[in-house]
């Protein structure tokens, strides 16, 4: 009967029980602008959340600023770009009963990529303002995008044809096709998505079969018993694999506390290597972890049979090993049914033992993709850094520097490696992008950038040396939360963001140019006034310190030169592009001119008097 119920679940009749739940007001009530904004939440809230938690907003608060439906969307409802680099991309179409969605629709949603580019170099002006501020809050040559078109309505064969063409390329990104996906969703396809989002909270009530491949001994598995659980490894099928998927769906996935998607590329390289080398895909993966309530094994037959079963590590691995023989262009890719996967099947008790299964789960998934940054952890300069800042606190809250990625402790401030040296690189010589990027920046060889920050990494600092580092930063971090505050009030006014203020690592040179300058006339020592803002709590306890004070005009006069120096640009550069000015050493250089100018007029305040 449980899964009877599911099948019958129906996307449009969740949504107006759902709708009219948080409203009150029938949906059929509604305006249709109304309707859109409704369908939009529920997708998120009741299906995507609950199969893919990483590209979602954490909050209604945050998800409704995200909705720009309307007049000016370009074919983007909702735009929403994580920490990380993954945006997500919607549009939504409520249409009546046995309505048929149009081509011209769907080639619009194919589009938008294109039009949110546009849009950060200063075109496609007809777009709603909220809309170009989020779309240039992305990194067009790092981020992943995952666009969506869902729709109550019917499909026909013009938009198969539509949907099969995919997104519009953009000329200047080459990889966007490989950083980008795009899926339509029709009624059929959102009843079946929603019924998949359902039986995610769910263990299979089926139990899960696991033919495993055996070893040259004839040994289908290596076995190990614990005090309290058993541990089986060995090596499996990838089409086995993506036939459970087929057959179970989401509730393969049940104790995954996070259900990461991964980034598109990746997903992309796995489905390839699956596809065009799997006999090294093994060497190139990580493996599946996953657990089970009750394993009965049968070596007779080289069988794993599983209940409650649910695969904690690995998602993405049997996701892309799914859609590589779902792939276009043949009924059956015999490649995956050569690959072999490393599978890792630990026993526990239910419901006992969950608590335990989601600390190996949340191990399981740290191993995210390594950083440039993260070869810097161990540097004896980092280390030093992280026993430096254990020493400062802010009003009884400690900092925490974390040279290496790990979970925030309770009540403290945290200060990233990668942060601070990107903050303090700016503040000096201009974001890192002008200067060959964040590859560069962490490279500590000759040719790179890292020992323009830390001079001697294989030694701790000097007590000057860090005082000066930390003071900057935290001069930094006073001018980032002025520089949020002030696009929190711009958005009160129903007004967007200056072009030129969008990146606040430009905002960092600024101010660090215009204090060098200023104290170059004044005779002044910069470095030991920077040092001296190393102790929090002698300036950033009160509102209106002399040194927050000086901060904030310092940031009021460079933002004023920013946007000068950009319009300026703009106007008289018939082959200006918004994005080059941000990587170009000839913006600083027009920086310094109009700061250099600005002084003219008058000194800020120092910064420690």
């Amino acid at each position: 009967m449980k899964v009877e119920t599911k099948l019958k679940e129906q996307f449009k009749d969740r949504l107006l029980v759902w709708s009219e739940a948080s409203l009150g007001v029938k949906f059929d009530n509604l305006t249709q602008f109304q309707r859109s904004r409704q369908m939009i939440s529920f997708f998120v809230q009741e299906v995507l959340e609950k199969l893919f938690p990483g590209i979602v907003p954490d909050d209604e608060g945050e998800l409704e600023s995200c909705i720009v439906d309307g007049s000016g969307d370009g074919g983007a409802d909702l735009l929403y770009r994580t920490d990380d680099g993954q945006v997500l991309v919607i549009q939504a179409k409520y249409r009546g009963k046995d309505a048929s969605e149009s081509a011209e629709s769907v080639g619009r949603v194919c589009d938008v990529l294109e039009r949110l580019y546009l849009a950060t170099q200063g075109k496609q002006e007809s777009l709603h303002k909220d809309l170009i501020e989020l779309a240039n809050q992305i990194d067009w040559e790092e981020d992943t995008f995952r666009v969506y078109f869902i729709t109550t309505a019917r499909t026909g064969d013009s938009v198969k044809d539509r949907v099969k063409q995919g997104l519009v390329q953009i000329a200047e990104l080459p990889d966007l096709g490989d950083r980008s996906e795009f899926r339509y969703l029709d009624q059929s396809l959102l009843n079946q998505e929603l019924r998949e989002a359902i039986s995610s909270a769910d263990f299979s009530d089926r139990p899960i079969v696991i033919p495993m491949i055996a070893d040259s001994n004839e040994s289908p598995w290596c076995h190990f018993e614990g005090e309290y659980r058993e541990l089986y490894i060995g090596e499996v099928s990838g089409a086995i694999l993506a036939s459970i998927l087929q057959k179970h769906k989401a509730s393969l996935f049940t104790m995954n506390i996070r259900d990461y998607v991964g980034d598109s590329k990746t997903n992309k390289q796995i489905i390839n290597t699956a596809l065009a080398d799997p006999s090294n895909f093994e060497y190139f993966n990580n493996g599946v972890t996953a657990v089970a309530g009750k394993i009965v094994p049968d070596r007779d037959a080289g069988t794993l049979t599983c209940d409650r079963m649910s695969i904690i590590n690995g998602a993405q691995t049997v996701r892309s090993l799914l859609a590589a023989i779902n792939r276009p262009g043949g009924t059956t890719h015999k490649p995956v049914s050569s690959v072999r996967v490393l599978f890792r099947l630990m026993s526990f008790g239910y419901p006992a033992e969950v608590p335990f299964v989601n600390e190996v789960t949340k191990y399981n998934n740290t191993q995210n993709a390594v950083k440039v940054a993260d070869f810097r952890s161990n540097d004896e300069v980092q280390k030093d850094m992280a026993r430096r800042f254990s020493n400062l606190n802010l009003g009884g809250r400690k900092y925490e520097y974390k040279n290496k990625r790990s979970d925030k402790k309770r009540n403290s401030i945290a200060i990233t490696l990668e942060e601070l040296t990107k903050a303090v690189f700016a503040f000096q010589f201009g974001p890192d992008d002008m200067w060959g990027g964040t590859n560069k920046l962490f490279d500590a060889s000759a040719t790179g950038l890292y020992k323009k920050v830390f001079v001697s990494p294989d030694s701790p600092l000097t007590e000057s040396e860090f005082n000066q580092i930390s003071g900057t930063f935290l001069v930094c971090n006073e001018i980032k939360k002025l520089w949020e505050e002030y696009r929190k009030f711009l958005r009160s006014k129903q007004m967007t963001m200056p072009p030129a203020l969008e990146r606040k690592g430009l905002i960092y040179y600024a101010v660090g140019e215009l204090e060098r300058q200023s104290y170059a006339k004044q005779g002044w020592n910069l470095d030991h006034d920077l040092g001296k803002l190393t102790k929090p709590n002698s300036w950033l306890t009160e509102a209106d310190t002399p040194p927050r004070h000086a901060i904030l005009r310092a940031f009021e006069i460079s933002i004023r030169v920013l946007s000068q120096q950009y319009d300026s640009k703009k106007k008289n550069d018939s082959g200006f592009k918004h994005r080059n000015w941000f990587r170009d050493q000839e913006t600083l250089r027009a920086i310094n001119e109009g700061l250099e100018l600005a002084l003219e007029f008058g000194v800020p305040p120092r910064i420690w008097p």
